[in-house]
């Protein structure tokens, strides 16, 4: 019926985003269990994970961390219920601050009757879709999402039986809405629609099992090839996001897709793709997430469709000769006793471990029972040990000899694979992200001749590539890649080289410690550095489109002074670095592009033939020029510049009376700076000055972040911004210029009142259809601005879109926050140390100590402001500051 459709509607609100301190969706499905979940809320409260920690050291890290924090919890499809272990959880989550929400979804009306013990509000109950609007969503499931098409008259005779005859069918509910206009597609809307309906195979929704009937019939019409690959969808656990690049390499691995029979080049994960997209339009999929690119990344399943691949796949507990895909529910056995199971299944495909179970456990593989897994397991084609705990993978690999998908993802505690890897030639993927503790491949990485996947990402450990991967002349997927000490001179470390062949590399590639390089004194000279850079031959990697080059190792955690010391060199390595970089030049058809802890002191004149570029991160470089090389970006949308602590202008220094404003408009016409930019970020630049040659303003631009930049005073304007605003320990110079400006468009006098000169025009002048600067802006964060001007809070006034204002740290406010400048604000976030109302400072360390007696004075206060909008006033005392 949609329930956590309507759930995600209130939880992505952005009003319900602003009543609360913090939101935590939780899937709860079929298990109950109080531990399971304390889990899964704390994981979603802190965006951290919480390996292997008993019950009681849980409840304590959540019962902190909501301590007096307004919450939202949903809790998303209750499948089953225990009173007393519901009651247990409620106790934990008691200690939150004053107006805390748990939002329940359940199939069960007596099981959110008992959850809603005590409340006023009773559960509401969600009703099918009426008629029209069934009709309204089957139409627009078959015009392919067109709603034009779909609102167009319809010329099919009989309509409104058509229309009765799908709400008996679906009664309203959305999926079955959704199944019967798949397989409605395919037929004559004009001869076909009525009789299908009203034929036997679909059963009416007064019927036991419609639904589940209705479900299977769509499932009974799709293509052999889709029909397989949806089946092995059953070995996932129910609300389970899965990760698309994962699931496709199984249905590789699994003979589940084959080549084009007419001869395509298309590769089999392309086809994939399709498969995977042909699914989802058949609602198969759903909560479909994409990347920055647009690129899918993961989807689920519908908890009805889950159960249709469970039925069809058949559910057993028992393992027979007769298995062929295995994946571990809750119950589980000791490794001993699953391989003897395992030694039935003579015909396994497919060994999935639910990840994270035996790690909590304590329980891991021991030798004997690996080996008596893998004697009898010689047609595995798909092994997956994904975050299973396992610290030292065992031998006897190569007994699988047919195996083609490993995945090790995530086991932090391995620090090197058996030699008995490398004799798995049928591997094709190889997943080892995030195995923290790797240190190296083994010798012979060659053999491996069909691995098309290697993922090695976020192994932070690793310390250089295989001798010999260059020679994998079928490797597509390269997403890390570790350039080792002396890696170029060493024989037993695979350098830069190994990338000069590797020309079929697609998706990301991210080279890392690229600053091993300088340590090499055999290539102290500029020209040894290009050489060897040009040994990766980057440029005729045409299918790359996401490129990192980071001079560390890439782990994120590292602080700003550690980052700081990384940029620290002499003037051979900055010549070195520059010659390095100039030879690491990639094929234009890159999208994203990063670069990280170089010191040179230019970019190479080659960035300005990325023309596709679309992302561009530049982070801790030592850049001390221009940054011209970037205005041929034609199509950049966003741009991160973090840590350049001597970059002092963006551009080069050319005439700067050809760039003299005059009213708004240009004497010379010139091309914007990124027309197409749409976020900007500048972090963290001490040295910043600005444009030498100040461009009128981006035309595209949606949000802006400036910190940490404190001599940025010249930028070209941004009237249109409209997402976000965010400005901290940086000038104020470059808002006040933006909204000085005259109102976007002509302004008409219509006396001589009217001054073009002033902050805003006089209400003398005609203003009719244009618009005040940032008057779409939605959210803005100030902070760190010591004694800002009054214009800046007199223009506020004008900012008629903004739903959220946020002021820390802005010395000498006081009694000048000309509150009814904001008086349309709905969320006002204000750090009370700086603000005086009535003579008196909100907060300070006294009433900090003594909290309870101040609210009947800020009520006092603050009754007379004048808010009239407001929703939410957050006034907060900042205590680490003082």
């Amino acid at each position: 019926m949609g329930k956590t459709a309507l759930a995600q509607l209130v939880y992505n609100d952005k009003k319900v985003d602003q009543e609360f301190n913090s939101r935590m969706w939780v899937c709860v499905s079929e298990s109950f269990e109080v531990d399971v979940l304390v889990q899964k809320i704390l994981e979603a409260a802190t965006g951290g994970k919480q390996p292997g920690l008993q019950l009681q050291t849980l409840a304590s890290q959540l019962e902190g961390y909501i301590s007096g924090k307004k919450y939202l919890l949903v809790l998303d499809d209750v499948w089953n219920f225990d009173l007393g272990k519901w009651e247990v959880l409620r106790s934990i989550l008691n200690g939150g601050g004053s107006g805390s929400k748990i939002l329940v979804t359940t199939r069960i009306e007596n099981y959110a009757t008992m959850m809603n013990r005590g409340s006023s509000h009773p559960p509401h109950v969600l009703k099918g879709l009426s008629s029209p609007q069934s009709w309204s969503l089957l139409r627009l499931v078959v015009s392919g999402g067109d709603h034009q098409l779909a609102n167009e008259p319809h010329n099919t005779i009989n309509v409104e039986e058509i229309q009765t005859e799908v709400m008996k069918k679906s009664v309203g509910v959305p999926l079955a809405v959704k199944t019967l206009a798949s397989l409605l597609y395919f037929k004559n809307p004009q001869t076909e629609w009525l009789s299908f309906l009203r034929s036997d195979k679909l059963l009416s929704a007064d019927q036991e099992g419609s639904i589940l009937h209705n479900l299977k019939l769509s499932y009974d019409y799709l293509p052999s090839h889709l029909k397989r690959c949806f089946v092995l969808c059953s070995l996932f656990p129910k609300d389970y996001e899965i990760d698309v690049n994962q699931l496709i390499y199984k249905w590789i691995a699994l003979g589940l897709i084959k080549s084009s029979p007419n001869g395509s080049k298309q590769s089999l994960f392309s086809l994939g793709l399709e498969y995977l997209m042909d699914l989802t339009w058949r609602s198969f999929f759903q909560e479909i997430k994409r990347g920055w690119l647009g690129n899918i990344e993961s989807c689920k399943m519908h908890d009805l469709i889950h159960d249709l691949a469970v039925s069809i796949a058949g559910h057993a507990d028992e393992i027979t000769e007769n298995t062929w895909y295995i994946s571990l529910n809750h119950d589980l056995w000791c490794p001993s006793e699953l391989a003897s199971h395992l030694a039935k299944a003579k015909r396994l495909r497919a060994f999935n471990v639910p990840y994270k179970k035996w790690y909590q456990s304590g329980t891991t593989w021991d030798e004997f029972s690996f080996k008596t897994f893998v004697s009898n397991s010689g047609s595995l084609r798909v092994l997956d040990f994904k975050n299973s705990g396992m610290e030292v993978l065992p031998h006897h690999l190569q007994e699988l000899k047919h195996l083609r998908y490993l995945n090790l993802a995530f086991n932090d505690k391995i620090s090197r694979l058996p030699s008995s890897v490398t004799m798995l030639q049928n591997l094709q993927v190889l997943n080892l992200c995030g195995c923290r503790s790797l240190l190296e491949f083994p010798k012979d990485f060659n053999k491996l001749v069909n691995l098309w996947v290697l993922n090695c990402r976020d192994c932070f450990a690793l310390t250089h590539m295989p001798v010999g991967l260059g020679e994998l002349s079928r490797l597509e997927r390269l997403s890390w890649f570790v350039v080792g000490r002396d890696s170029s001179v060493h024989k037993h470390r695979g350098g830069l080289s190994e990338l000069k062949n590797l020309n079929n590399l697609r998706g990301i590639l991210q080279i890392v410690n690229l600053g091993h390089l300088r340590g090499t004194k055999i290539l102290s000279s500029p020209s040894l550095a290009f050489t060897i850079g040009g040994e990766a031959n980057l440029k005729g990697k045409t299918h790359l489109e996401h490129l990192s080059l980071l001079w560390d190792d890439g782990n994120t955690r590292k602080g700003r002074e550690e980052m700081a010391a990384c940029l620290k060199g002499c003037e051979e390595d900055v010549q070195f670095d520059e010659s390095l970089l100039e030879s690491l030049q990639p094929h234009s058809n890159l999208k994203t592009f990063s670069v990280k802890g170089y010191i040179g002191r230019r970019l190479p004149i080659w960035m300005n033939s990325l023309n596709q570029l679309v992302t561009l991160q530049l982070a801790w470089c030592k850049l001390h020029h221009e940054l011209h090389h970037l205005q041929g970006l034609p199509i950049l949308e966003k741009l991160i510049l973090g840590g350049l602590i001597e970059l002092e202008h963006m551009d080069e220094d050319e005439d700067v009376d050809s760039w003299v404003m005059n009213e708004g408009a240009q004497k010379n016409e010139s091309k914007p700076f990124f027309p197409s930019l749409k976020d900007l970020a500048l972090r963290g630049c001490p040295r910043l000055k600005g444009w030498r040659r100040k461009p009128p303003q981006f035309p595209k631009l949606s949000k802006l972040v400036i910190s940490q930049c404190p001599l940025l005073t010249s930028m070209p304007s941004f009237p249109r911004l409209d997402t976000e605003l965010e400005l901290l320990y940086s000038n104020i110079q470059p808002l006040l210029d933006t909204m000085n400006m005259s109102v976007i468009g002509h302004i008409v006098p219509s006396s001589t009142s009217c001054s073009s000169s002033s902050l805003y025009p006089s209400s003398s002048c005609e203003v009719e259809g244009l618009q005040y600067p940032l008057s779409k802006l939605k959210k803005m964060h100030i902070g760190g601005i010591y004694y800002p001007p009054k214009e800046w809070l007199h223009g506020m006034q004008h900012l008629t879109s903004l739903q959220e204002i946020r002021i820390d740290e802005c010395l000498g406010l006081e009694e000048t926050l000309y509150w009814h400048n904001i008086s349309h604000v709905p969320n006002i976030k204000i750090c009370g140390k700086y603000i005086k109302i009535g003579g008196e400072y909100l907060l300070n360390e006294d009433y900090w100590n003594n909290f309870p007696q101040i609210l009947q004075v800020w009520n006092f206060l603050l009754s007379y402001l004048p808010l009239f909008s407001l929703h939410q006033l957050s006034i907060y005392f900042q205590k680490s500051y003082l």
